[in-house]
């Protein structure tokens, strides 16, 4: 946009040599440099060798052949928003429509070429400087995104493990930021043999503040589980350490609502403290009318508001548990899901507690309980409640219960853990009395299809820190595998409207890093489904009990 000396650049294209030497001179009198075109070819060709060297063009109407807004138009397509001054001979009133042509282009300029020269200078200076304000402003706000992205991947990076199973519970989350970056924040580790400690924070505010204090409070928690001694303390220990900590580096900038629970499975209970965030929703198939869990409306204040806040027992609930029970914590984005943005039909407490019940239920007998915080998302935008005023999380977790004939197991993305989880799925399936060509057919689906999530997050960091769940049972003359993973491109209108083969082709087009799995999979299935709920993919294979090789599925 300049040249060697400093000076912005300014081509110059009209047929008539005299203009060319005469607005050159001027122009370079006032600090800039000239670049002149006789023809519009000539000018075309300059631009396209370097168009981001000029700052704005002037260019004549009749020129030849070719006019200038043919001229224009090949301009757009390198800068869309490269200023045109259009300066002519011609009268606005004579000139065919001229005058609206210019207009009909929001950063092009009509010059008359009766215009006095100081005042096509200034008219000339006045749109560069606006010009260099805009990209100014446009630098800035790339720059903006990309702090925003770096500052994304760096939250993703804090947040454990999406979801979690183990011999005796389980976890399963879902974040969403309402824009690049959230002020939300989970927390789910073993806390001593055999029990959980789930933290859900909310810190006040939005943008890139929230998001930092976000990520100062994660790396304390991280700091604060390693501890071994630390096991012991219950909610309110735990929320006064968080209170400190929040008073003595953070009073300043914000504060955090949280829901701090520990799950001890062995003995069917749950305590929890509730500072400022809804209360934990405990759900239970074998018991559906369950009484209220918090009647006397324990909690605290949200930690950090105020410098004298003391949590203790009082605060906290003991809530008991069968090993079908199901509990959620969720920040107040939930409550805050509206039908449209002007709206105050927020979705209502009931319909969010009998819908966590209903999805909560169904995923305890049918193993798919990893999926429900995304289906719930999802059923309540199938009510209407679509629109997102704040970040949106949720924790749901509960013991770990093995439904009849199901077999459920979570992997990370990485070759020995897949291999093993092959294992695990081979050594269920001869429990259930499969052949072993069954068990074989199985098992190659499920490595080939982890193995192509595996090998299409060598480009993604988020594919290799994620995990994948799945669950096998059997359905008619078929053996059901599903599994759900993250991460994955969303589907495109078309495909999402038509068959699932096609979509499924599309979505693994580039996960089949070994260059046979797409193949391998397609020929031993009956049938593949796919769906998505937020950032869950749920792949859904029917591979047969009897199969003959060669034999058209």
């Amino acid at each position: 946009m300049t040249d060697a000396y400093g000076k912005t650049k300014i081509l110059i294209l009209d047929d008539e040599r005299l203009i060319r030497l005469t607005l050159s001179a001027k122009l370079m009198g006032i600090g800039y440099t000239a670049v002149t075109a006789s023809s519009v070819d000539e000018a075309v060709s300059i631009l396209r060798e370097d168009h981001k060297q000029f700052r704005a063009i002037i260019s004549d109407i009749m020129m030849g052949d070719m006019d200038g807004f043919v001229f224009r138009d090949i301009v757009r397509g390198l800068d869309k928003s490269m200023p045109i001054f259009f300066m002519t001979a011609l009268d606005p009133e004579e000139g065919g429509g001229f005058l609206k042509k210019i207009l009909e282009d929001s950063c092009s300029y009509y010059l008359p070429k009766s215009i006095r020269p100081e005042v096509l200078l200034k008219r000339v200076q006045n749109i560069v400087a606006s010009r260099k304000i805009e990209q100014f402003i446009e630098r800035q706000l790339d720059e903006q995104r990309k702090s925003l992205e770096l500052a994304a991947n760096v939250q993703n990076s804090m947040l454990p493990n999406r979801v979690l199973m183990t011999p005796r519970g389980f976890y399963t989350t879902l974040w969403r930021p309402k824009d690049s970056v959230s002020g939300d924040l989970y927390e789910a580790v073993q806390y001593g043999k055999g029990v959980y400690l789930y933290v859900l924070g909310d810190i006040q505010g939005h943008g890139t503040s929230a998001a930092l204090t976000m990520t100062a409070v994660q790396a304390f928690l991280k700091q604060f589980t390693l501890h071994e001694g630390e096991q012991t303390l219950g909610p309110a220990d735990i929320a006064n350490l968080l209170h400190k900590f929040f008073r003595k580096h953070l009073a300043d900038v914000s504060y955090m609502t949280a829901l701090i629970c520990i799950h001890r499975p062995l003995l069917n209970e749950v305590v929890w403290l509730s500072c400022g965030v809804p209360d934990l929703i405990v759900v239970d198939p074998m018991n559906p009318d369950m009484p209220p869990i918090n009647p006397q409306k324990r909690g605290g204040l949200p930690i950090g508001l105020l410098q004298d806040t003391v949590y203790s027992a009082d605060d906290v609930v003991r809530t008991p548990l069968t090993k079908t029970a199901v509990c959620m914590a969720c920040s107040d984005g939930i409550d805050d899901l509206a039908r449209d943005a002007d709206s105050e039909d927020v979705i209502p407490a009931e319909l969010v507690q009998s819908t966590f019940a209903e999805l909560a239920t169904e995923a305890r007998l049918n193993g798919s309980i990893v999926a429900v915080p995304q289906k719930f998302i999802a059923a309540c935008e199938e009510y209407g409640y679509t629109t997102y005023s704040d970040d949106v999380t949720m924790l749901v977790f509960g013991t770990r219960y093995f439904p009849p004939g199901i077999f459920e197991y979570t992997v990370s993305m990485k070759a020995a853990d897949i291999d093993r989880a092959a294992v695990s799925l081979g050594n269920w399936c001869l429990e259930q009395g499969w052949s072993d060509d069954l068990i074989n057919r199985l098992q190659l689906v499920v490595e080939e299809m982890l193995m192509n999530i595996h090998d299409h997050g060598v480009d993604n960091h988020e594919r290799l820190t994620a995990v994948a769940s799945m669950r096998v049972r059997s359905v008619g003359k078929n053996v059901e595998l599903t599994i759900w993973d993250t991460g994955t491109p969303t589907p495109t209108k078309e495909l999402v409207a038509g068959d699932s083969s096609a979509e499924f082709e599309l979505l693994n087009r580039e996960m089949s890093g070994r260059g046979r799995g797409r193949l391998i999979i397609r020929a031993l299935c009956n049938g593949i489904a796919r769906n998505r709920y937020q950032n869950l993919n749920e792949t859904i294979f029917f591979i047969p009990f009897e199969y003959q090789p060669g034999e058209a599925l």
